[in-house]
Formats: C-alpha cells, structure tokens, sequence
C-alpha cells in the first residue's frame, strides 16, 4: 500500500482557487479607501439623508427638512407649531462637515449664507430658525445646489430638483 507524502496538485489548485477568491472579495469590499474627510462620500451620506427626510415627510404627511450652517447641517420636522428640531441621537442627528472643506448652498440659483450656528441656543428660539431644504409630503423638494470645496480648488457639487429627483456628487475643475 502506497502512503501519501503531500498534496496533490489538484489539491493545491482547489486551495489557490479559494485562496484568489477570498482575496478578490476583500479587496472588492474594500475599494478604494477614503479618508474622513473624502467630499464625494460626505455629499453621498447627505444626499441619503435627504432621501431619508423625504421618505419620512411622504409616510408621516408633514414637511421634513435639512438646515445647513458653516459647521455640517441637521434636520427639522414641521408641525403644526411650526418647526421643530429631529432627535440628538439616531438617523437624525446633527452631522459636521469635515474641517478641511468649505461648504456653499444655493437655493433657486441664489446663493445662500451660512451662519455660525449654536445648535443649543437655537432650540430654545424655534421660530428663527428653519431647515432651507425642504421635502413635502407629496414627494417635492427645494431645489438646491450644494458644493464642497478644497483649499486646492477642487469642488463637489449635489443638486437636487424640485421633482425630488438628487443628481449625486461630481468632482467640478
């Protein structure tokens, strides 16, 4: 009777098979890594969040909205008092921008300016305050035009029409 000593090279195949699939796996899952403060995934999270407000405003058939300042934005919902700020915790609280990037909103092709914002002090004056993109309960939403940009000069925009239809992020010279 004949012992075996190793592999056979069927063997081996089967084990770089596996080996080069996992490999392929991982690396797909990966991508390409990006940092903290990559703009193009900073507008993908902001444009799910705008979808995420609209879904909420056409379920609950009240307006939902976003607020952006200087330091990142955070979401409103209208009720009959007017409007009021969404949790501090969950889907809805506040989100910063990145240090490192500057951002810029238009709304109907007018540009819009973002002030220093004391989210705490601004909770206690609701009625000075409102979300300026605005998704209602019949699937509209403010058309709007939103850009990051790098001190190197290099911009992301997302837009979004009054359809409600969000054109994702593209990098502008």
């Amino acid at each position: 009777m004949r012992s075996a000593r190793g592999f056979t090279l069927i063997e081996v195949l089967v084990v770089l098979a596996i080996a080069a699939a996992l490999t392929s796996l991982v690396v797909l899952r990966l991508g390409t890594l990006q940092g903290p403060d990559d703009p193009k995934r900073f507008l993908e999270r902001v444009a799910a969040r705008i979808t995420h407000q609209c879904e909420q405003a056409l379920f609950q058939s009240r307006p939902r909205g976003l607020r952006f300042s200087e330091q990142g934005y955070d979401a409103w919902a209208g009720s009959s008092d007017g409007w009021q700020p969404l949790a501090q915790q969950g889907p809805d609280q506040p989100q910063s921008i990145p240090q490192s990037l500057e951002l810029a909103l238009e709304l109907g092709g007018y540009p819009v300016e973002l002030a220093a914002v004391d989210r705490d002090a601004d909770r206690d004056d609701f009625e000075s305050v409102a979300p300026q993109v605005i998704c209602h309960p019949l699937g509209e939403l403010t058309p709007f035009r939103l850009t990051l940009s790098q001190a190197t000069g290099e911009r992301w925009v997302l837009e979004g029409e009054a359809s409600g239809r969000l054109i994702l992020p593209q990098s502008e010279p």
